[in-house]
C-alpha cells in the first residue's frame, strides 16, 4: 500500500466519494464503488457502517442498521472500529477488515483512517442533508409533520397518482384553551404532544396528521378509514399528571372534509379542506364536507372584503332614508338610515350580499359609522337651509358591544356637526347573548344622560325579550314583523293576534313607544291602529328614499292621501 494517496486508484476514490448524493442509498452505492477501486491497493476485506441513532421529535423510530460498503468474499482479519457522533445524537461507526494474512502497518493504518474520515464525510453530508430536510418538515414542539411535510407528502401522492385514494382533513381541537388555563405553558405543550401522538398513532403508515400549529392540525386519510379517523378526534382523552393529580382531558373538534376528485396540486387540497373548516367553525359545526358552492361563497366574502375599504373610501355607500309616520296623525315621526351600496357602475348591490359578510367579520362597525356620520351632516346641512328635520334612527350591529368608548364614539359624530342630541337615535339589535344585554344597558344609560334616544330593533327575537325589557331603558321598541299577525287572524282570538296585541300593551305599560315595520297594507295599517301600535314603517307609507327625495318628503310631512 505504498504511496496510496499518490496513485491513480485514489483520484477516481476521490472523484467519486465526493459525488453529491440525496439519499443513504445513493451515498452507499456512491462510497462501495470507490472503494472498490482501492481495494486491492489496501488489502481490503471487509468495510461496513453501523448506525444507531434514537428516536427524536426529527426521526420516530430507533434507527440501528449496518450497512455493508464492501465485501471481498475472502477471509479477513479482526476489525479497526472507527467511531463518530451524529448530527442527531446517535453514533456511526465504521469498521475496516484487513485480508488474511496482511496486518496494516502504522503507515498505512494512518492511511485507513483519512479513508474512513472522507467516507463518513460522504456519509455524513447525506445524513445531515436528510437532518435539515426532516427539521423543515417537522413540528418539533410535537414530533410531528408540519404543514412543509404535509405539503410535500401530498405532492408525492400526487406524482404517483394515489392521491385520490385520500380524504384531506382540516381541524381544530376544541376546548385546548381550558387547558392553557389550567396548566402551565410547559405541562400544555406536553398535553398537546400527547395528544398530537395519539392522533397519529390512530393512521396507518401510509397516512399523515400534521399540526398546522397552535391547535389547528391536517391530515391526509385512506378513503376507507375517513369515518373512523373522524371518529377518533371528535373524542380524544389524554391523562396528564400534575403534582401527583392525575387529569384527564377529552377533546372534541371542528372538522372540514374534502375528497380529492378533480385536485390537481396540494394547494387546492389544502384549499379545499380549509374551506369545509372555516364554514364548519362559521356555522357552528362539528363537521362540514366540502363542496364548490362553499369555495364559491368564500370567494364571495373575500371578494366583498377586498372592494369594501376602497368602496368607504370613494364614498361608493349612499344612505337611504325609510320614513317612520305617527300611526294617529299620519305625519311623519322621523326615518330609519339604511346603506345602499351604489357600485361605480351606478348599479346597486342588496344589502343581503354585503352586510352578513361584513357582520361576520366585524367590519360592519365601519359601516354603522359611516352611516352615522352621514346621516348628521345630512341634518346639519338641512337645518342650515332652514327645512324642518324630524330625529332619523341609525341602526348598529352587535359587534359594537366590544367597544369599550361606544358611547362617547357616537356622541363624538353627533358632536362634530352641533347637532341636537335628540335628533338621533341609536337602533339596538336584540341580542341572544345575556352579556351583551349588560354592555348595552350600560351604552343605552349613557347615551340617555346625552339625551339620545335608543330603541329595539328585532323585538322578540332575543333569548330573552323580557329580560332585555327589565336590564335596559330603551325608548322605543321595534316589534319583529313576523310578530305581525296576518289579516286571516284579524278580529280573533287567535295565538298571533293574543300575543302581539299583549307585546303592544306591555310596551304601552312600561312607557316604550312601538314601532311596526314592514306594513304593506290598508288592512295591516287599521289593525295596529286599532291595538295602539304608535309608529308605522313599511311600503304602505314610503318605500326608502335616497336623500334628495327625502328632503321632499320633510317638506312635505303629511301622509292625508291614505285613507
Amino acid at each position: 500500500m505504498e504511496g496510496l494517496f499518490f496513485k491513480d486508484n485514489m483520484r477516481g476514490f476521490c472523484s467519486i466519494i465526493q459525488k453529491p448524493a440525496t439519499s443513504m442509498d445513493e451515498v452507499l452505492q456512491n462510497v462501495g464503488k470507490a472503494t472498490g477501486l482501492i481495494a486491492q491497493d489496501m488489502h481490503l476485506g471487509y468495510v461496513s457502517l453501523l448506525l444507531s441513532v434514537p428516536a427524536t421529535a426529527l426521526r420516530n423510530k430507533i434507527d440501528n442498521a449496518e450497512y455493508v460498503i464492501y465485501d471481498s468474499k475472502e477471509e479477513y482479519t479482526q476489525a479497526h472500529r472507527f467511531e463518530f457522533r451524529t448530527g442527531d445524537g446517535g453514533t456511526a461507526e465504521i469498521k475496516f477488515h484487513s485480508l488474511k494474512g496482511h496486518d496494516w502497518n502504522e503507515k498505512e493504518l494512518e492511511e485507513v483512517k483519512l479513508i474512513c474520515y472522507m467516507m463518513y464525510g460522504a456519509f455524513r453530508q447525506v445524513m445531515l442533508e436528510g437532518l435539515l430536510r426532516r427539521s423543515i418538515a417537522t413540528d418539533m414542539a410535537v414530533a410531528i409533520p408540519n404543514i412543509n411535510g404535509y405539503m410535500q407528502y401530498a405532492g408525492m401522492l400526487l406524482a404517483k397518482g394515489a392521491l385520490r385514494a385520500y380524504h384531506a382533513i382540516y381541524f381544530n381541537i376544541q376546548n385546548f384553551k381550558y387547558v392553557n388555563q389550567v396548566l402551565s405553558h410547559t405541562a400544555a405543550d406536553e398535553v398537546m404532544k400527547k395528544y398530537a401522538a395519539h392522533v397519529s398513532g390512530s393512521t396507518d403508515k401510509d397516512e399523515i396528521v400534521a399540526r398546522l400549529g397552535g391547535d389547528n392540525f391536517v391530515a391526509l386519510i385512506k378513503n376507507e378509514n375517513v369515518d373512523s379517523f373522524i371518529k377518533t378526534i371528535l373524542n380524544v382523552s389524554i391523562e396528564y399528571q400534575v403534582e401527583n393529580d392525575d387529569k384527564k382531558f377529552v377533546f372534541g373538534a371542528t372538522i372540514g372534509v374534502s375528497d380529492m376528485e378533480g385536485v390537481m396540486d396540494p394547494g387546492q387540497m389544502m384549499l379545499r379542506s380549509s374551506v369545509a373548516y372555516q364554514t364548519a367553525r362559521q356555522n357552528n359545526s362539528r363537521l362540514v364536507y366540502y363542496n364548490d358552492s362553499l369555495l364559491e361563497k368564500i370567494m364571495h366574502e373575500k371578494g366583498v372584503m377586498t372592494e369594501f375599504y376602497k368602496a368607504l373610501e370613494t364614498q361608493e355607500f349612499v344612505v337611504y332614508y325609510q320614513p317612520k309616520v305617527d300611526t294617529y296623525t299620519k305625519k311623519l315621526y322621523g326615518a330609519e338610515a339604511l346603506v345602499r351600496w351604489k357600485q361605480a357602475d351606478g348599479t346597486l348591490k342588496p344589502p343581503m350580499e354585503f352586510i352578513p359578510v361584513l357582520e361576520k367579520n366585524g367590519s360592519i362597525c365601519k359601516l354603522d359609522f359611516y352611516v352615522l356620520d352621514k346621516t348628521c351632516q345630512l341634518l346639519s346641512e338641512l337645518i342650515r337651509e332652514g327645512i324642518t328635520v324630524k330625529p332619523i334612527s341609525v341602526n348598529l350591529s352587535r359587534k359594537h358591544m366590544f367597544n369599550p368608548q361606544l358611547a362617547k364614539d357616537i356622541i363624538g359624530i353627533v358632536d362634530k356637526y352641533a347637532l341636537e342630541h335628540s335628533l338621533i337615535e341609536i337602533e339596538f339589535t336584540e341580542s341572544e347573548d345575556f352579556r351583551d344585554y349588560i354592555v348595552m344597558s350600560k351604552v343605552i344609560d349613557e347615551l340617555k344622560d346625552q339625551g339620545i334616544s335608543t330603541s329595539i330593533d328585532d323585538f322578540g327575537t332575543g333569548y330573552s325579550s323580557l329580560n332585555m325589557l327589565k336590564m335596559t331603558s330603551v325608548d322605543t321598541l321595534k316589534i319583529d314583523k313576523s310578530f305581525i299577525p296576518t289579516e286571516e287572524y284579524y278580529g280573533s282570538n287567535s295565538k298571533e293576534c293574543i300575543m302581539f296585541e299583549y307585546i303592544a300593551k306591555l310596551a304601552r305599560g312600561l312607557g316604550f313607544k312601538t314601532i311596526s315595520e314592514g306594513v304593506e297594507t290598508s288592512e295591516q295599517y287599521h289593525y295596529l291602529a286599532t291595538v295602539g301600535c304608535d309608529i308605522i314603517q313599511g311600503y304602505y307609507f314610503d318605500r326608502p328614499l335616497p336623500p334628495e327625495v327625502f328632503v321632499e318628503r320633510l317638506k312635505e310631512p303629511d301622509y292625508y292621501i291614505k285613507k
